[in-house]
């Protein structure tokens, strides 16, 4: 019986996904952001989040400001929409018309294939990051961490989808072959944003502390590979920019502890997402509830 809702299921989710499959790419950037805007006034639950979010990474922003931005938001929404869902019909010849990365994102991006070192490459939910799965497919030699879907139809469709072009898919829960592969040169995406509960460490980002994976930091303080962030985002005309930092490799001198070299270069990406962030705010993902995990606090005796 389980498995007959599982296909229902599956059913609705991929007529859902068929228009992204056949229409032209502008169409379906069109038909994402018609879909947020249908979407915007019934969302009261999402709209709140993204406000309050928005209101504490802000705090000098006025009502207006903040209610300008979540409409935006919603705008990005539909842009990163249609991007997930056609993005598995990217091609290098799309990625070269329309690929726009400043001369020392692409300097930093080419030394580092010349190393030929592993590389974290670190991201967030921010800009439109189904298309940097596709991206590292086609660019690199790439992997990413996949979380399994509950259904099993639709987890076979969205693995289907981001391999599309090559990208090497690695369980969450199988960081020995992480490992593996970055010791091979590969360039392992890492989109370390969520809020990881008991188990992540605080660190601050934008007026909060948030509780934080440590993966990147651990995996490149384990295997020696270099860190470099990556923003990709939504640009006019259906482009799709890409900003480059290098955050170099471990350094295990740095501090006198394992725990507080790995806190370092943590705060050290976050710090780098959290300027991505304010130059272009409406692209984060503030619907979702990155700061739900707070510090307790010990009341005083």
């Amino acid at each position: 019986m389980k498995q007959i809702g599982y296909f229902i299921s599956f059913l609705i989710v991929y007529l859902f996904y068929f228009p992204f499959k056949v229409l032209p790419y502008k169409w379906c950037l069109a038909y994402g952001i018609f879909l947020t805007n249908l979407i915007y006034p019934l969302d009261k639950k999402h709209r709140k989040v993204a406000a309050d979010n928005i209101r504490f990474a802000f705090p000098t922003y006025t009502e207006e400001q903040i209610l300008n931005l979540v409409k935006a938001h919603y705008r990005h929404l539909g842009i990163l929409l249609a991007h997930t869902l056609w993005a598995p019909r990217m091609t290098k010849k799309w990625l070269d018309e329309n690929l726009v990365i400043d001369d020392e994102s692409l300097k930093i991006e080419e030394e580092t294939k010349k190393q030929g070192v592993g590389v974290i490459l670190i991201s967030g939910h921010f800009g439109t990051w189904e298309i940097l799965v596709q991206f590292l497919g086609i660019r690199m030699k790439g992997g990413g961490i996949y979380k399994k879907v509950r259904n099993p139809f639709v987890d076979q469709l969205l693995r289907r989808m981001r391999t599309k072009n090559g990208v090497v898919l690695v369980p969450v829960e199988e960081s020995t072959q992480v490992i593996k592969l970055l010791k091979q040169g590969y360039w392992i995406g890492f989109g370390a944003d969520q809020n990881a509960g008991k188990a992540g460490i605080f660190v601050p980002f934008m007026n909060r502390q948030a509780s934080t994976f440590v993966g990147p930091a651990l995996m490149a303080y384990l295997t020696g590979a270099k860190m470099l962030y990556y923003s990709v985002l939504a640009g006019e005309n259906g482009k799709v920019i890409v900003r480059v930092k290098d955050l170099g490799f471990v350094d295990k001198k740095l501090y006198p502890s394992k725990d507080d070299v790995i806190r370092h270069y943590t705060e050290l990406w976050t710090k780098t997402l959290e300027e991505e962030v304010k130059l272009f705010p409406e692209q984060y993902f503030w619907v979702h509830r990155r700061w739900r995990t707070q510090p307790q606090v010990t009341a005083n005796k």
